[in-house]
């Protein structure tokens, strides 16, 4: 719940920041929904993160649903056995994995403590900034009095 909570909280500040610049609510929407579509496009959902090239996968750093996924693969997947008790003959097929962490380690996701928990740092950080930049620009708004 702290997971998806914070990745509302974060999505809703970035919101607030974007629409607090704009005078035009139809420009501020375009604005949020490229913001938006860039980020799902990064999150890891659409392509495995690995293997995008490395001039745009800083990308994916920028990305809020990224953290979010991550962590909740994280809290689903460490400790859960999927082959359960089917034999095997002590051979796996190509691209098989028999654990969670195996899945997440393809997936190219840190499954540690830390790992799940960086996830949470980073969504607080970034809502954080977001809120910041939202009070300033709100702050030295220009007043018709």
């Amino acid at each position: 719940m702290l997971t998806v909570a914070l990745v509302a909280y974060t999505a809703t500040a970035m919101t607030m920041a974007i629409s607090a610049d704009q005078s035009v609510v139809a420009i501020a929407n375009i604005f949020m929904t490229i913001a938006f579509v860039f980020m799902m496009i990064f999150s890891g959902l659409l392509v495995n993160l690995p293997s995008i090239v490395d001039w745009l996968a800083w990308f994916q750093y920028l990305s809020i649903p990224r953290y979010g996924l991550t962590a909740l693969q994280i809290n689903e997947f460490v400790g859960l056995q999927l082959c359960g008790d089917i034999p095997l003959n002590g051979t796996l097929p190509p691209g098989m994995t028999c654990t969670g962490e195996d899945f997440l380690k393809n997936q190219g996701i840190d499954y540690t403590t830390w790992g799940l928990w960086q996830n949470h740092v980073a969504l607080a950080i970034m809502t954080i900034i977001f809120l910041a930049i939202a009070y300033l620009k709100l702050r030295f708004i220009k007043k018709f009095t």
